[in-house]
């Protein structure tokens, strides 16, 4: 009969499990040596209950970094990858300014020690360590001319006593400085800012506008021009929605660095016009949308509106209202809206803009509140973001059909807006703030109030 304190040969080790803490279990061989076992899963729990978990967000968005950095300085090694990977970013940026091919700029890191909001894959990065800058006045518009190059006009309200504020960032928002436009414009509401390549702005009211030559350290007054003169639409110029004639009372202006309204297009679009893109997209598209013979429509040029191509929407005939358009590489979509912004049609096309299908009429059913507030947003990923008039962002993944709220703890936001290189969002926690994204998906909060 073998001893009690030696294992027995013949027969086979037993499996037994030493519970240790709730949850947790350790598992040990045989009968001989158990003691031992316990022992050391114990001081193994203890030291990883001890070890500090690394920022897993944070680490995967720097590595997507690096990944996207070695991914362009490997593409510039070839002509033949080179030619490759601009195509295929021409489709696919959406910061990208027009007619240019652009590289890829970096994804935006998480501040370090900053907070990050986040929820269905959207992440908001929250103020860094760095100073906020305080401009006089309340934001009113943001513009990138690039991820990292910004502006941002700041209005005081006819009882305050101060002039607009310009501020300009190079780095992506997290630092700025600002300076004052003219004496006449302390306490105009109806200033509008307008961002052309190098450091060239326009800030345009009713009677004018005040030019920029060096971003917005010294301004000039400038006539606001009659917008009504045939103008061959150059590389940098904008296109932007002035008076006209039709249904919404619109045109298609052309403005230029040195003259917002310096004319209009060398044609028209087929439609009469009530909304006009803020920036062309990533291939170069100028949409338009509007109604014709009655019936909701868009329009697009890809040669600053030398040549336009109009697309009736099937089955949307609203009494009044805007037609709106996104779009990112093949995908484009199209939201009918009424004169409140309440959504009654969503149209979605998988070829670019040529054809159009319903994907939804009206917001019942679909998850999604009555409105929207400001731009549709096409993902990278293949999903649509829309900002719904209860400050929420909701996302679709089956091209508009159905939408969920995107959730988490992301801050809400009055409106959201394209700009010639990517997106802004307006008064985050209903305090002020603005936040920028390249791609819609990755946001940084401006350290600017």
């Amino acid at each position: 009969m073998p001893d009690r304190d030696t294992p027995d040969r013949e027969t086979p080790d037993r499996e037994i499990t030493v519970r240790d803490l709730p949850g947790r279990e350790v598992p040990g061989r045989g009968r001989f040596g158990s003691e031992l076992d316990v022992r050391l899963a114990r001081s193994r729990t203890a030291l990883l209950d001890s070890i500090e978990q690394p920022p897993l967000a944070r680490i995967r968005d720097r590595a997507a970094t690096r990944r996207r950095r070695r991914h362009t300085a490997g593409v510039a090694g070839g002509a033949a990858l080179l030619s490759l990977a601009a195509a295929a970013t021409m489709a696919l940026q959406p910061w990208a300014p027009d007619g240019t091919a652009p590289v890829p700029p970096p994804v935006a890191e998480a501040p370090p020690g900053g907070p990050v909001y986040s929820g269905a894959g959207i992440t908001v990065n929250g103020l860094d360590t760095s100073p906020v800058t305080h401009v006089p006045g309340t934001i009113a518009d943001v513009e990138f001319v690039d991820p990292d190059h910004g502006y941002l006009l700041a209005r005081c309200g006819p009882a305050e006593p101060c002039p607009a504020n310009l501020a300009r960032t190079s780095d992506g928002g997290a630092s700025w400085e600002h300076s004052e436009l003219p004496a006449g414009s302390t306490g105009r509401q109806d200033l509008e800012l307008a961002a052309f390549p190098g450091g060239r702005l326009l800030v345009s009211h009713a009677d004018g506008a005040y030019a920029s030559a060096d971003e917005g350290r010294s301004w000039r007054e400038v006539g606001s021009g009659t917008g009504t003169g045939r103008v061959t639409a150059v590389r940098g110029d904008l296109l932007r929605a002035g008076p006209g004639g039709g249904r919404c009372d619109l045109d298609v202006q052309v403005w230029q660095p040195e003259s917002p309204r310096a004319g209009v297009p060398a044609t028209r679009p087929q439609l009469d016009v009530c909304w006009v893109a803020p920036a062309a997209g990533a291939d170069g598209a100028w949409w338009v949308g509007g109604f014709r013979n009655g019936h909701a429509a868009v329009a697009m040029t890809r040669d600053r509106g030398a040549h336009w191509r109009t697309v009736d929407l099937p089955g949307s005939t609203p009494p009044g209202g805007t037609v709106e358009v996104a779009s990112l590489g093949s995908q484009a979509y199209a939201a009918v809206l009424g004169a409140d912004r309440r959504l009654l049609a969503l149209h979605h096309s998988a070829d670019g803009g040529r054809t159009f299908t319903r994907s939804l009429a009206g917001s019942a059913g679909s998850g999604l509140p009555d409105g929207l507030s400001g731009a549709l947003v096409p993902l990278l990923d293949g999903r649509l973001l829309v900002p719904g008039t209860d400050r929420q962002l909701y996302l679709s993944v089956d091209d508009g059909v159905t939408f969920q709220r995107a959730g988490g703890n992301l801050p809400p936001l009055a409106r959201l807006e394209r700009t010639v290189a990517g997106y802004v969002g307006y008064d985050l926690f209903g305090s002020g703030w603005a936040a920028y994204s390249a791609d819609g998906a990755t946001w940084r909060k401006l350290q600017i109030i």
